[in-house]
């Protein structure tokens, strides 16, 4: 009997829900063991600090030891893997090899550097760092490591449309070039860098892939993800200006909100909200929107960039063609990654690949859970955790346009608290 998208939505939260109440210090094979059938179909990578596990040849630390630039995505020191397969042949064969695909996200601190160096500018105090970069991206695990510059393309696709505006040109152009930079680990100069591409070449490649990423539906779609999550950003700004009402009824309004804006229950957005809304003071990466002024909405759509590069990575998940498993990481400059990470330590992602889904769940996603139960009447509660709905919400079609005229009014709605 195949299983409805009902039924398989109302396994993965129960799942879910596991997961969340399991003692991160516990044993990874018992809460395998004791849930066969709930993760039947669907992959775990489930993060941990009780082991130092390897990929690659490269353990977790290991790689951020070796190259400071670089920040991992989950919050512990080692991986862990589930599958079917993987588990059945665990058992019959013991330790066995997990076939991996992994990457390294730049964000747009990194990509323009690329720019920068491939037009002979000066990196001044981040040379350093930026040839360990380039040297570990071309010598990691003998052939190199992949990495990946969509989500710049993504987040600068708006001004790589602009004719005045030639930056997102020039960065994925460097980009391509780099793809055939000469390179010999033992004659390599970072300040007289080798190509064997020419620019003419690598500006079609460019504008061939800029073209393809601007008329993508799929990345049009991603820009609405992006929407989204800067609404209930500016939502949870205006709710946290309200010093008279406790945590649990600015919850309440924002779960609400969410449905009738957004159309869903966006979860790990909510989460995000959440953390901001309690914990706001206790983490370096909310400070820039702590204290509101002129440059607040400028800020806050910042925060909603690394937020949903973040979530980014999810869609990098639920599309690993070539390995099992994906396993990122982040390249920046700047320390806002890693203030992420410990603001929002990520313990583990879940991939359904016949529905093509992915669910994030958080190291305090049980805390989480607790606020955000005691914050909802038996009603909304209902609204959220029924199937049916889930779905009916799931299919529903917001036009980009909605979304813009929201963000508008609510950017309006902010402005009178400076």
């Amino acid at each position: 009997m195949i299983e409805s998208p009902e039924q398989r939505i109302e396994r993965i939260q129960e799942l879910l829900e596991v997961i969340v109440l399991h003692d991160p210090q516990d044993s990874f094979l018992k809460l395998i063991e004791g849930n066969r059938e709930l993760f039947k179909g669907l992959k775990l990578i489930y993060s941990t600090n009780n082991i130092e596990t390897d990929f690659s040849n490269y353990p977790l630390k290991k790689i951020e030891e070796d190259c400071p630039v670089l920040k991992k995505f989950f919050y512990g020191s080692g991986l862990l893997f589930y599958s079917d397969e993987l588990f059945r042949r665990t058992l019959i064969e013991g330790k066995i090899k997990i076939p991996l695909d992994y990457s390294l996200s730049l964000d747009s601190n990194a990509a323009e550097k690329f720019r920068v160096w491939e037009n002979g500018g000066s990196l001044d105090k981040d040379q350093d760092r930026f040839e360990e970069l380039v040297r570990f991206i071309k010598e990691g695990e003998d052939d190199g490591f992949n990495f990946d510059y969509s989500f710049f393309i993504i987040e600068n696709l708006l001004d790589s449309m602009k004719e005045e505006n030639d930056r997102p040109f020039n960065t994925v152009r460097a980009l391509k070039r780099f793809d055939h930079l000469n390179y010999d680990p033992d004659d390599f100069d970072i300040a007289l860098p080798r190509f064997n591409e020419g620019r003419d070449f690598a500006g079609r490649r460019a504008i061939e892939t800029l073209h393809l990423f601007q008329t993508s539906k799929d990345v049009l779609n991603l820009l609405d993800r992006r929407k989204s999550l800067y609404i209930i950003l500016l939502k949870a700004v205006i709710l946290k200006q309200n010093k008279s009402t406790v945590l649990s009824d600015q919850l309440a309004e924002l779960v609400g909100f969410t449905l009738d804006t957004i159309g869903k229950f966006a979860k790990s957005e909510i989460y995000f909200a959440w953390k901001f809304l309690k914990y706001g003071g206790d983490f370096d990466f909310f400070n820039p929107i702590s204290q509101l002024g002129k440059k607040s909405i400028k800020k806050i759509r910042g925060m909603s960039w690394d937020l949903f590069a973040f979530r980014y990575q999810e869609t990098l998940a639920s599309k690993s063609y070539r390995s099992d498993f994906f396993v990122p990481f982040f390249a920046s400059f700047d320390n806002k990654f890693v203030k992420l990470a410990k603001a929002c330590p990520v313990r583990c992602i879940l991939t359904d690949d016949r529905d093509k889904r992915v669910f994030t769940v958080f190291l305090d996603e049980y805390e989480f859970h607790e606020d955000l139960d005691a914050s909802m009447n038996q009603e909304l509660k209902f609204k959220i955790s029924n199937p049916v709905e889930k779905i009916k919400r799931l299919n529903m079609k917001i036009t980009s346009k909605y979304l813009d005229e929201k963000i508008l009014e609510i950017e309006n709605e902010l402005t009178k608290f400076f």
